[in-house]
C-alpha cells in the first residue's frame, strides 16, 4: 500500500481530488491542512500550518510520497519548508502542486524549481491534478457519470 501525505490548504478542487484518491484501495492517505475540513472515512488528518516544519515533519513520518499544495505567492517558502521537513524524516519523494495559475511571479516558480532540483530526492513542481495523478503513479477512482448532467450536452 502506498502511503501519501497531502499537505496544504484544501480548496473545493483539492477536496474532490482527495475524495477520488480515497476510493483507491491501494492508497493510505494522510491530510495535513491549516483548517479543518470534512474528509472521507479512513483518511488520517492533521490540522497545522504548512510552514510549521516540526509539525509537518511529524505528519511526514512513514510516508512514501508527500504532495504539497501551494499558492504561487507562498511557493518558495512552502518548498523550502517541505524539502527541509522531508529530508529530516527521509521521505522518498516530493511533489509540489501550484494551486493557482498566477503568472506574475516567474521568479518564485524558477526558485522553487531550483530548490526541488537540489532536494536530494525525486521532487517536482507540477500544475494541475492530472499532472499529479501521472507523477504519483496512481489514478483516482473514476467519477460516475451523472445522466442528467451528461444529457444536457448530447447532440
Amino acid at each position: 500500500m502506498k502511503r501519501i501525505l497531502i499537505a496544504g490548504p484544501l480548496d473545493i478542487a483539492s477536496q474532490a481530488f482527495v475524495r477520488q484518491l480515497s476510493e483507491n484501495t491501494k492508497l493510505s492517505l494522510t491530510v495535513y491542512t491549516p483548517s479543518e475540513v470534512t474528509l472521507p472515512a479512513g483518511i488520517t488528518d492533521f490540522t497545522g500550518e504548512t510552514l510549521d516544519e516540526g509539525d509537518l515533519s511529524a505528519a511526514m513520518l512513514d510516508q512514501d510520497l508527500v504532495v504539497a499544495l501551494a499558492p504561487t505567492i507562498h511557493l518558495v517558502e512552502t518548498v523550502k519548508t517541505v524539502v527541509t521537513a522531508a529530508q529530516a524524516v527521509a521521505v522518498p519523494q516530493i511533489l509540489v502542486n501550484r494551486t493557482d495559475d498566477m503568472e506574475d511571479l516567474p521568479g518564485e516558480v524558477r526558485t522553487a524549481r531550483q530548490l526541488l532540483l537540489t532536494a536530494g530526492m525525486p521532487a517536482d513542481l507540477v500544475e494541475g491534478f492530472g499532472s499529479l495523478d501521472m507523477l504519483m503513479g496512481v489514478a483516482p477512482a473514476p467519477v460516475e457519470a451523472d445522466p442528467l448532467f451528461d444529457a444536457r450536452f448530447v447532440g
